[in-house]
């Protein structure tokens, strides 16, 4: 009786367990998209020499090849790259170096270089942009194995044995009967076919996951672009303004030197103070000082922009451009916006992980239901004492596996699926309020430093002026040396300032292009 109703209770337990798994897997099917397949440039090899660093960058050949970077005095230095590699099998080990010797790590070559010639070559050795590019090829792979599950398998297996058996010895003794035969040799063979004609939408679900995967990978390239060449362009801007900075801290040298000479002949003269003279000395040790920090500003500068380049390290990167302001925003702020969620890859990248987590929740459901697979085996078999001859056999057959208990794993398995995908909608309104903020923030700053440019470009002019009446009253006897150092720092201020407001308003447009993913 204790039997009978444990029968009863899983007879219940299935009645139930099919409708709520037909229910659930509809309630998570969605319209499979097609992906979008992105064509990756082929790699690069890129050779650099110290004594010929001044040919142009645009010279780079196209090759198959893992790229390489060297000079006269570096070691080799190679960029992996999945796709240069063969399908299904390994590449050639690559060796890892770092300099050993002063002379592979001295700057010895200047290479004067354009943001636009900056932006072609990031794309080629930035190892964060080839990183990504190999998670797209990984994600290939992986949807190639999903794929191959559509397939049918073919194993084989061969099998040669030798066997002297004891037990038949000791039967040929207690029978009396000696045959003379104890052992034996056989050689088999199977070849075996499966092929899973249903699966309950197990492979179709899987394979919709790796799909989306290799979008998200798509995606993350795009992303990964953008941060790289805005980062790129903001240690351009960088690179300019310490060139510039040091130009200007150079002038203000020169004034103070200027001032000095003539605090000192005045002196000489009997018309100027010792007080004044003084205060020359300390103008012009100050604006020493501020030039010895922006010629250090400027080298860490230049090793910056070339490790973000992955350039050689026995060659040292100037700005070429010229400091101007780029061509002015034309979209409205709200355009703007509208622009950058739409565009964004964060973004993409988020419905993607949502729509992943949905295929997942429906695979762990769909391993319930019932899996059919047709099987055929073919199977030989020779005895070489017996004389050699080859016996044949086969097989064919179906066979139905179904899962009517798993102890609630699939259930859970949801549950956590579910979670990933309220994760996903978080952070996708969390993006898509900072694609927001990132826009407004952006446009504000861009606009500001826009009309500060016409501003500090007239106090340049006005400071100019300012400077020289107030040599010239010194000059007359009417002004004082305090004027006159008081209106050369505000000369230097004031470039400096004009500075600033060019780079910050050149920043702040690359930065809204790369708010609405247009960098």
């Amino acid at each position: 009786m204790r039997i009978s109703s444990s029968w009863l209770t899983l007879g219940a337990s299935l009645s139930l367990l099919i409708p709520a798994w037909t229910a659930n897997a509809q309630d998570f099917t969605m319209a499979l998209r097609p992906y979008s397949k992105v064509t990756l440039a082929p790699d690069t090899t890129t050779e650099m020499v110290a004594a010929n660093v001044s040919s142009d960058v645009n010279d780079l050949k196209d090759s198959v090849k893992p790229q390489k970077i060297s000079s006269s005095t570096e070691p080799a230095r190679v960029l992996p790259s999945s796709a240069a590699s063969d399908s299904g099998k390994l590449d050639v080990v690559q060796p890892l170096v770092v300099p050993t010797t002063p002379s592979q790590v001295r700057l010895d070559t200047t290479k004067p270089v354009t943001l636009e010639e900056l932006l072609e070559l990031v794309e080629r050795t930035n190892s964060d942009w080839i990183q990504a590019r190999i998670n797209i090829e990984r994600a290939r792979a992986a949807l190639r194995e999903a794929e191959a599950g559509r397939s049918p398998t073919v194993t084989g297996t061969v099998q040669y044995s030798y066997t002297d058996s004891a037990q038949a010895r000791l039967n040929q003794i207690n029978s009396g009967i000696n045959t003379g035969r104890t052992n034996s040799n056989p050689l088999t063979g199977t070849v075996g076919i499966d092929y899973n004609i249903f699966d309950s939408g197990v492979n179709d679900y899987t394979i919709r996951v790796a799909e989306n995967n290799l979008r998200i990978a798509e995606s993350d390239l795009n992303r990964a672009r953008q941060g790289l060449r805005l980062e790129v362009v903001t240690r351009y801007y960088n690179l300019q303004n310490a060139d510039e900075t040091i130009r200007i801290q150079r002038k203000a040298v020169e004034n103070s030197e200027k001032s000095l000479k003539d605090t000192q002949a005045r002196e000489r003269a009997g018309v100027g103070t010792r007080f004044d003279v003084l205060q020359s000395e300390v103008q012009l040790a100050n604006a020493r000082q501020d030039l010895l920090n922006a010629e250090a500003a400027q080298l860490v500068a230049r090793r910056e922009l070339s490790r973000q380049l992955n350039f050689p390290s026995t060659v040292e990167i100037t700005a070429a451009d010229k400091i101007a302001p780029v061509s002015e925003w034309k979209l409205s702020l709200e355009d703007s916006i509208v622009l950058a969620v739409r565009n964004r890859a964060e973004l993409d990248i988020r419905k993607l992980e949502r729509e992943v987590a949905r295929d997942r929740a429906t695979t762990s459901l769909a391993r319930l239901g019932p899996q059919v697979r047709l099987f055929a085996n073919v199977n030989t078999a020779s005895e070489f004492i017996s004389g050699g001859g080859i016996g044949t056999g086969y097989q064919v057959g179906a066979r139905l596996d179904w899962n009517l208990y798993d102890g609630g794993r699939a259930s859970a398995q949801v549950d956590q699926f579910k979670a990933d995908q309220a994760i996903a909608e978080t952070r996708f309104e969390k993006d898509a309020r900072q694609a927001r903020y990132d826009v407004e923030e952006s446009f504000i700053n861009q606009r500001s430093r826009f009309q500060q440019i016409a501003t500090a470009t007239i106090a340049v002019k006005q400071a100019e002026e300012a400077l020289r009446l107030a040599r010239l009253r010194l000059d007359a006897g009417v002004g004082t040396q305090l004027e006159v150092i008081t209106a050369e720092s505000d000369f230097t201020r004031a470039d400096v300032n004009r500075v600033q407001a060019i780079i910050g308003y050149n920043q702040s447009r690359a930065n809204l292009e790369r708010a609405v993913s247009g960098l």
